[in-house]
C-alpha cells in the first residue's frame, strides 16, 4: 500500500496541476482577442495565466518529492486522475460538452485508477 504522505503528496500535485490547467484555459479565452505578439505581451501580465503557471511549478515541485520517496511505475498512474477533474471541470466552469466516447474513456481512466490503488 503506498504511504498516506506519498497518495497525498500525489493528489497535491494533481489537484495543483487541474488548477493551473483551468487557470490557464480562463487566461487564455480572457486573451482571445490579441494578436501573435500582443497575445504573450497580455499573457505575461495576466494574473489567470500568471496564477497558472504557479500552480503547475508548484505541481511539479510536488512531484519531484514524490519521485524521490515512491516508485514511479506506481506513482505515476495516479497522475490521470488530472484527466477525469479537468473534463470535469472544463464541463462545470466553461459548459463544455462531453461526448459518448469522452465519457468512456474517462470511466475506463477512473477503473485504471482503482485498480491501481487495489494492486499496491
Amino acid at each position: 500500500m503506498m504511504q498516506a504522505r506519498t497518495l497525498l503528496l500525489v493528489l497535491a500535485a494533481v489537484v495543483f496541476s487541474v488548477a493551473g490547467q483551468l487557470l490557464l484555459k480562463s487566461g487564455a479565452q480572457h486573451l482571445g482577442a490579441h494578436g501573435r505578439i500582443e497575445f504573450l505581451a497580455a499573457a505575461f501580465r495576466d494574473a489567470r495565466v500568471l496564477s497558472g503557471l504557479a500552480a503547475w511549478a508548484a505541481s511539479t515541485l510536488c512531484w519531484l518529492y514524490v519521485l524521490r520517496i515512491a516508485p514511479l511505475s506506481r506513482a505515476y498512474g495516479l497522475t490521470s486522475l488530472t484527466y477525469v477533474l479537468v473534463l470535469l471541470a472544463s464541463v462545470l466552469l466553461f459548459g463544455e460538452q462531453i461526448r459518448r466516447m469522452h465519457l468512456v474513456g474517462t470511466i475506463l481512466i477512473v477503473i485504471g485508477i482503482a485498480c491501481l490503488l487495489q494492486g499496491d
